[in-house]
């Protein structure tokens, strides 16, 4: 199997469109378009994709170092993987010799193929909008009543208590864009965790992402404000047929009204009103994720590699994690999770 290695800058325009032709339903998310993989080259030196087959196949990946890389935007890329065909076969060791590593450590991953060793699973939360805004109103009302009640009586308090509510979808407005970024890094300082948005290389792939809004890719901030304050904000992605949502925070002066949850509503209906089938909120155990949406997809952790010292090292990691995770004690059992996953955050920062 012939495989070319090249970084994103430098995929001919009949590669791209090869690789939007292997997009289809489950696995077209913005994160594995070649817009997101040329973006985010533009802010890392490090990334590559690994053509496959003459374009049977693509796959992106950031070379940290000769012993190992990352999916290709870790850590704030929510999907992963090889773009192509189901029955593509496609071995992790080669992947590995094409960008010269010993190891390819990935997570979120939708559709493994053949190369691809999961470790652990978690679902991503989808809000289904292919039946258009009022289908899923209807059907949301019929699953989560009591939800949508409370909801609905919150927005009304949030009028009466503190002013006329507006929502607005693909703002272009600057100052609101930049709160947005703030309250987020705000919330990860008070929490002890990076600021990752604050970050330069991830900075500069925000920028470029509120910038683009082509039909095929682009951010979209949607907004929620009352009066003339900004509430909470949602910074998305899109690709044709998927609205991801990224970064979502709101104004603590408004914790009451749970802003944050109405604005996420009001994005999911304007989804259903522009020929958006599904709206991605990603993984995580969140309870408006799940009041939200209609169903989930697995995703996967894991690793990709040959006959590798480093490769087995990480599978050993893997192995100790489960063995740990089947304490009866929930603080003990989560601890080498949380341990590898802030040593990926730090690893894929660096840079």
């Amino acid at each position: 199997m012939r495989l070319e290695t090249i970084h994103p800058k430098d995929l001919s325009p009949a590669q791209i469109e090869q690789w939007r032709g292997l997009l289809r339903p489950g696995a077209d998310s913005p994160y594995l378009t070649p817009e997101w993989a040329q973006i985010t080259g533009a802010a890392r030196a490090d990334a590559r994709v690994v053509v496959i087959e003459d374009g049977a196949g693509f796959f992106g990946a950031q070379v940290l170092s000769r012993f190992s890389a990352m999916g290709l935007g870790a850590p704030i890329s929510d999907y992963q993987g090889v773009i192509a065909a189901p029955e593509l076969e496609i071995s992790g060791a080669a992947l590995c010799r094409a960008l010269n590593v010993g190891r390819i450590d990935v997570s979120h991953v939708a559709e493994t193929h053949g190369a691809f060793t999961p470790a652990t699973s978690e679902g991503t939360w989808i809000a289904e909008t292919h039946g258009g805004r009022d289908l899923y109103e209807a059907a949301l009302k019929t699953r989560r009543s009591e939800f949508v009640r409370q909801l609905d009586k919150k927005a009304r308090k949030l009028e009466r208590e503190r002013g006329p509510v507006s929502f607005r979808a693909h703002s272009s407005e600057r100052a609101d864009f930049e709160t947005l970024v703030a309250w987020k890094n705000a919330q990860l300082k008070q929490s002890g965790q990076p600021e990752i948005w604050a970050q330069p290389w991830v900075r500069q792939v925000l920028e470029r992402c509120f910038e683009e809004r082509g039909a095929r890719f682009g951010g979209v901030l949607f907004t929620l404000h009352v009066g003339d304050a900004l509430a909470a904000a949602a910074f998305c992605l899109r690709s044709p047929r998927v609205l991801h949502f990224w970064l979502l925070a709101h104004d603590n002066a408004y914790d009451a009204y749970s802003p944050g949850v109405l604005l996420a509503r009001r994005a999911i209906g304007w989804a259903g009103e522009h020929c958006i089938a599904e709206v991605d909120f990603g993984p995580g155990e969140y309870q408006f994720k799940r009041q939200l949406s209609t169903t989930q997809r697995p995703l996967h952790w894991g690793v990709i590699s040959g006959a590798s010292v480093s490769g087995a090292l990480r599978r050993g990691e893997y192995a100790l994690r489960h063995q740990i995770e089947r304490f009866p004690a929930p603080r003990v059992a989560a601890l080498p999770g949380k341990a590898m996953r802030r040593m990926d955050l730090m690893r894929a920062l660096a840079r």
